[in-house]
This record gives structure tokens, sequence and C-alpha cells, in this order.
């Protein structure tokens, strides 16, 4: 694991002002260390201590328990947790049913909206601009600001008092919307697909058709600053405002270590990864270090089986359709800021939906009988728990010796990275199938070096 790490000299104006803090160095856990440093801890930025007393809360009193058994109560004492941390909870989570909406189409021309408005090339097909970032204090102004406000206070709800700041946590957030590719990919030698394009604080990328290409999220305005150095939000997390287009797979591929210049611990066999089929309402939420994406080629969009008692016409009531994959991506950050992340520019916000909560209020008719009618907001968190560990179904795959599916490749960390999927095209379609049919999720047991990741030689940002 990547040692942890905290400020010892000043870095430049920007870098400051993002993160209120210096450029992160090697740690050194002694008494001069200031809890204004900026430390980060395995991609992290590092989680406060709680503060002790005032809550008889039983696990509140373990991890603080914990906490102290590894960090002696002392003045000198670095105030940052250095032993198990709280977040994230999971490497990977999902439910299918985590938000319900009472006119999503709105939401549909908010995600467009905000999508076209976003920076881009003369001579690119979709845009490659910033994200945007929704602070913790800040008042949501319209309906999308008030989604990602309410996902990213379930992911921190179970931190304690004073693990986090809230001046310096926020949710970084953008969304995509994207075309279904029109025809059915062919098996090829190699396949090049680009990665996701979610805007400065992420690799720089491109889309075709649904597929978005595998990418770490990180504050990469501050990699600029310090070169090698990739940040991590604690949780990334995917809403499915449709059912339509390919599945999110996520590599259980951590990022490298600042340390590892050369990038050869992304390098190898993978073990599992994690299947996700879009659907609406529906919400996965994984480790923010993880390697990730929507290889469409090799894992297609797939429409489940109905069953005979669930009509056409039902399901059609259930699920608006929509021939696009529009997803509202959020990413939880605590104690940091990324520095090129802004709020959404107020013209735009005006013309979005927006927000108003449930309330109650009385119509002419309600009033004579003393009854009230509820006016629900555009969406609601239907209280999944997030502490719940997600079941699915394991589907094991096997590389083919004679005829591997074919490879993906990618810029990632400034390197030419090829992902080789070994097992047959045909075993890749039905594994995504299978994630299909069995509730949209799927573990992919990665047998026998079915994903290997190799790493090439350096980019330099003008080939990029």
């Amino acid at each position: 694991m990547m040692a942890d790490q905290h400020s010892s000299s000043s870095s430049s104006a920007a870098a400051a002002a993002a993160t209120d803090s210096k450029v992160p160095q090697q740690a050194s856990h002694s008494s001069s260390s200031s809890p204004n440093d900026f430390v980060i801890r395995d991609g992290f930025p590092a989680l406060r201590l709680p503060r002790n007393g005032g809550d008889d809360n039983d696990t509140s009193k373990t991890m603080s328990a914990a906490v102290n058994s590894v960090i002696p109560t002392t003045t000198t004492t670095p105030p940052w947790i250095q032993g198990e941390e709280p977040l994230p909870r999971h490497d990977f989570w999902g439910h299918e049913h985590c938000f319900e909406f009472q006119n999503v189409e709105k939401l549909w021309d908010d995600c467009r909206a905000v999508f076209s408005a976003r920076t881009r090339d003369d001579d690119a097909a979709y845009s490659q601009g910033i994200t945007y970032y929704l602070p913790s204090q800040m008042k949501p102004r319209c309906a999308l600001e008030a989604m990602v406000q309410t996902i990213f206070q379930q992911h921190t709800l179970s931190l304690e008092e004073g693990c986090m700041i809230p001046e310096q946590s926020g949710a970084e957030w953008w969304t995509l919307v994207l075309d279904e590719a029109e025809d059915e990919a062919q098996p090829t030698v190699k396949q090049q697909p680009s990665s996701e394009p979610n805007g400065n604080n992420e690799e720089e990328e491109e889309v075709e058709g649904d597929e978005v290409g595998l990418h770490f999220d990180a504050d990469y305005g501050l990699e600029d600053q310090a070169p090698n150095l990739l940040l991590h939000p604690r949780v990334a997390t995917v809403t499915y405002l449709t059912a339509t287009g390919a599945p999110t797979i996520v590599l259980d591929r951590r990022s490298p270590p600042p340390s590892d210049v050369e990038k050869k611990s992304l390098q190898g066999p993978v073990s599992k990864a994690w299947l996700s089929h879009p659907k609406l309402g529906k919400h996965i939420a994984f480790d923010g270090r993880l390697l990730h994406g929507a290889p469409a080629t090799f894992f297609p969009s797939a429409t489940p089986k109905r069953t005979e008692d669930e009509p056409p016409s039902k399901r059609a009531k259930q699920q608006p359709a929509c021939s696009q994959r529009i997803t509202l991506l959020v990413n939880v950050w605590v104690n940091h800021c990324p520095m090129d992340a802004e709020p959404l520019d107020d013209e735009i916000c005006q013309q979005l939906t927006p927000f108003e909560e449930d309330k109650k209020e009385d119509d002419t008719a309600a009033a004579k009988t003393k009854e009230t009618t509820t006016k629900k907001s555009i969406f609601e968190w239907t209280k999944a728990d997030l502490g719940v560990a997600t079941k699915m179904t394991k589907v094991p795959l096997h590389s083919s010796q004679d005829d591997p599916a074919g490879e993906e490749e990618v810029v990632v960390c400034s390197r030419l990275v090829s992902i080789k999927y070994n097992p047959t095209m045909e075993a890749l379609h039905k594994a995504s199938n299978d994630a299909a049919c069995a509730g949209g999720f799927a573990l992919l047991d990665l047998q026998k070096s079915s994903i290997i990741i190799e790493v090439g030689e350096e980019v330099q940002e003008d080939e990029e």
C-alpha cells in the first residue's frame, strides 16, 4: 500500500487555493506534523480523527477505541486516522432501486443540457470540458444539484463527527449522454475505444457510441502540479437514469503509487471485476481508486427476458423509453476539493428543473375536508442501506488460447496501456447477458489470466 504522505514545502498558488495545503511529500509522523498539513493515505485525502466524547453510539465507541489503539492520544499525535478507515465501505456496492422519479423525462433534458454546455473542441464529437463541483455546505440550485447533494450525504452519513472537514469536502459531478451503437460490434484483433469524457479532472477522453474506455477518476489538475501523484475521490458513483447501453465494469486494480514511476504495479492479470447493467434508478458506488469504464465491444448491452406475467405494456409504464445511455456521475471528495472542478454556471442552472422538496399543501377541496395532498419532489432516495454488501451472481471467465476476443488500447497514467480480453468474444457477451438476467449485477471471476493489463511506453501530452 502507498505510504502516508503530507506536505513539507509550499506549492503554487493554485494548488494552495484548491487544497489549503502544500504539495504532498513522503510522510513523517513526527511532532512537527501540523493540523493544516495536506495528508494523503493510499491515494486518498486523509480522514481526520473523530471527535471523542458526547456519543453513546456503540459503533462509534468501537471505532474510536480502534483508532486510539493505533494512535495513542497525545498532543504530538497527527490528527488523522492511520488505522482502518470507514470509507469506502465496500470495494463495490450497488442497488437496483436507489432512486424513484416523478418525471424522469425532465431530468433527461437537464442531463442533456449540462452535457452539451461543457466546453467542446471544434473537432471533437463529444466535449472534453470541466467537471462540476458542489461544496458540501452549498444549497442546491436545481434538481440535478439536489441529487448530487443527496448522493454525497448518503455516502458520508456513516462518518463520525470530525472525520470530514465540511469546508474542504464536496461532490464532483457531471452527466454523460451517449447514443447506443447502431451496429453490433464484431470480433476484431484489436479494439481502441477511448475513455469517458469526465472533464479536466479525468484523463483526457472521448466516447464512441456507448463505448467508455477504462480510466481512473482523479484530480488531474493536482497531478499537473505534482507529476505521478494521483489523488482519488473516496467513492466514485454512477446513477443510471435510463435502462439503455453498455454495462459499467469495475476492475479490481488500483492506480499506481507515486513511487511507481514506470507504473509496473498496474501491469498483470486481474483476478476479479464487477459488472453493472444500466437500469432506471439504479445506483452503484465503488472505491475511487479502481480502474473502470464501459467497454461495449466486449461487454455489450443486453435485454433481460421478460416473464410471462409481466407484459410489455406494464414494463413500458415502469420504465419510460429512451434510446440514450444517460448517467449522473458523482465523485465523493472528503477533505479535498479537486482543483479544476467548479460550480455549474448560474446561467445554465436557471435553465434546469428547479428542486422542490416534498411538502404538504392544502387545495380548496382538501381544505373543506381537512385533508392535505403531498407534493412529491422530482426524485426520492429509497433508503437503500449502503452498509449491506451487494449480493450478486459469480460468473467465471476462462482465457482462450485459440480465439481471444481482442484488446483495448487506452492512455492511463500517461502510459499507453493495453487491456487484453482473452476469453472468446462469445464468452464475454454471454457473461454480459448473464449479468443482465441476474438482476443486472455480476461478479466476474477472472480465471487463468482472462483479463491482462500491459503497460507500454510513456505518452507525451501533445501525443495524447
